[in-house]
């Protein structure tokens, strides 16, 4: 009897201690992420935007139907995702996969993608391979479009880097879905946003010029331009500005003003080019001259800890520009020629910035040198030239005649050359030990010699922000930042401008989630080919050799100890 009210007092304290746990774990929040890149682990600000979603954010994701291996990966990627999502955001997130191409006839399918171009998703031609070996064709819209309320933004999912394979593009694309999916939800349910501004006076790049990033920007910013020689009590109302490639000489109360806003902890995109040429003067005369830009910023950039050269880089990494190649019946024919003055610059990896970028086209740039400055700033490389450089000092006559010539390799070894960095860190002002008194009652503020902890990106190209305008009769038409229309590939300029600003105008928290760093295990083809019939023998014989083995093991124990 003591026997069984001590096996009942047993039982009863092992419900109490199941039931315990359960409320427990129902109350307190967990999970393990046991992947040694953390793949599933969502960033801390992404989980804060979730738990701060007040309504119903919807994807409609166009990824379903017949995929090839690879984006039926990055298939299941989104899925787990989106998952993760609605563990910190319950109902507010909502999904469902379409197929484009399912169940419409042929007229209704191109109106159903006319429809999905306009909103703003990219289609993608996939080559498949059917049962018999033949390949088709098939178009896909890799991407989704995202409803909070009334609004809707469109989300491009796959990375289109030429110059990376396809398992590169496709793991760059996995590592990049946590941020794109929840900047999408970010950007829908922004309440207030943050001011920046362009600055302008100087023969900057004038709002149809920079009209795409500033569209793309509006979504996240409230985006304004302003003349600091007319509104220099405005500066500090800004997180971040712009100096988009300016033509003209800074005054030196402009850059006294630029200075101290520096110093009171604002942040500046330098989009400088120190050599003055452009390829329209080179239109309308085969040769011209590249002379210095003098823009009086160079004490200023220099005491930050940066020198921009009065040079111009040859890249044998360029873009075309088209080059009348004939003439035929007094009709110029127009042929893409590659120009070495229009290096592509390979995106870095090791800064959630350029992370992950397709190539950024430039436009005649020049090489940085970075400096000793005030103790404590620390220097990023972000973009750089390929390393087969070749170096021209300006002041130098630049010649379309060149795209003749045959190019030695051997001659272009100039290395690799830095043309963007940032500096974050406490800047000390150019105005040190100099008189300030007139530029302080000017100003308006008092003068600061030390500076705030900010940060400020440096690029030696204001063409990097620069889209084309089409000037028609109707009006003026804005193609969008990086598209090159003789290729008809988009650069990742725009992903490396908004990803800069992002960082300036603290939203630090935002582009660092795309610092997840999928590692891509890739199989050895050679060895895939070389070993296949093996491990097919391996992988298909194996299994049943050990059920057949167990099986016969298990009969014989049983055999034995039941004839005993």
């Amino acid at each position: 009897m003591l026997e069984k009210q001590k096996s009942l007092f047993q039982l009863l304290l092992l419900l109490v201690a199941i039931i315990t746990i359960n409320v427990i774990s129902s109350q307190v929040f967990y999970r393990i992420d046991l992947t040694s890149d953390n793949r599933y682990t969502l960033k801390d600000k992404t989980v804060e935007i979730l738990e701060d979603l007040d309504d119903v954010v919807y994807y409609k994701i166009y990824l379903e139907g017949d995929l090839p291996v690879g984006l039926q990966r990055m298939q299941r990627r989104i899925k787990e995702t989106l998952d993760e999502f609605r563990v910190h955001a319950g109902e507010n997130i909502q999904y469902t996969f379409i197929n484009p191409s399912k169940g419409k006839n042929p007229e209704k399918r191109q109106n159903f993608y006319k429809e999905l171009r306009q909103k703003g998703l990219r289609a993608t031609n996939v080559k498949q391979r059917d049962k018999e070996g033949e390949y088709s064709q098939k178009i896909i819209f890799p991407g989704a479009v995202v409803n909070h309320g009334e609004e809707h933004t469109a989300v491009n999912l796959l990375k289109d880097n030429s110059k990376a394979s396809h398992e590169v593009n496709l793991n760059h694309s996995i590592q990049s879905l946590e941020y794109e999916l929840i900047d999408a939800a970010y950007k829908l349910t922004l309440d207030k946003k943050t001011p920046i501004a362009f600055i302008e006076g100087h023969g900057e790049l004038n709002k149809f010029e920079v009209g795409d990033i500033t569209k793309s920007l509006s979504d996240y910013y409230r985006v304004d331009r302003m003349n600091i020689k007319e509104q220099p009590e405005k500066l500090n109302n800004y997180n971040a500005l712009i100096v988009a490639k300016p033509e003209k000489r800074f005054s030196k109360f402009e850059k006294f003003a630029l200075d101290q806003y520096v110093m009171n902890g604002g942040s500046v995109f330098w989009l400088i080019d120190r050599v003055n040429i452009s390829l329209d003067s080179l239109t309308r005369s085969s040769d011209t001259y590249a002379k210095i830009n003098n823009l009086n910023l160079n004490d200023l950039l220099f005491k930050y800890g940066v020198r921009i050269n009065p040079n111009l880089i040859k890249d044998l990494q360029c873009a075309v520009i088209p080059i009348n190649t004939s003439y035929q019946n007094n009709n110029p024919r127009f042929s893409p020629t590659p120009w070495l003055y229009f290096p592509l610059l390979p995106s870095r990896n090791d800064h959630a910035i350029s992370q992950g970028l397709n190539l950024i086209r430039s436009e005649f740039i020049s090489s940085i040198d970075t400096l000793p400055a005030y103790p404590g700033v620390k220097k990023t490389i972000l973009l750089g030239t390929s390393e087969r450089t070749k170096i021209i000092e300006a002041p130098a006559l630049v010649s379309l005649r060149e795209v003749e010539k045959k190019q030695d390799p051997r001659t272009f070894r100039a290395g690799r050359q830095v043309t963007g960095v940032l500096l974050e860190g406490k800047f000390q002002s150019v105005f040190r030990n100099r008189f300030t008194d007139d530029l302080q009652n000017r100003l308006g503020q008092k003068y600061r010699e030390n500076g705030s902890e900010t940060k400020m990106i440096i690029v030696s190209d204001g063409d990097i922000i620069k889209n084309d305008v089409s000037y028609k009769a109707d009006g003026k038409y804005i193609s969008p930042l990086g598209y090159d229309k003789y290729t008809r590939q988009t650069y990742g300029n725009k992903g490396f401008v908004m990803n800069s600003i992002h960082y300036l105008a603290d939203k630090e928290g935002l582009i660092n989630i795309r610092g997840k760093n999928i590692k891509l295990r890739l199989l050895n083809e050679s060895k895939v080919k070389q070993d296949r019939v093996k491990w097919q023998i391996v992988n298909g014989l194996l299994p049943i050799l050990i059920i057949i083995i167990f099986g016969l093991a298990r009969n014989f124990i049983r055999k034995r100890k039941f004839t005993r």
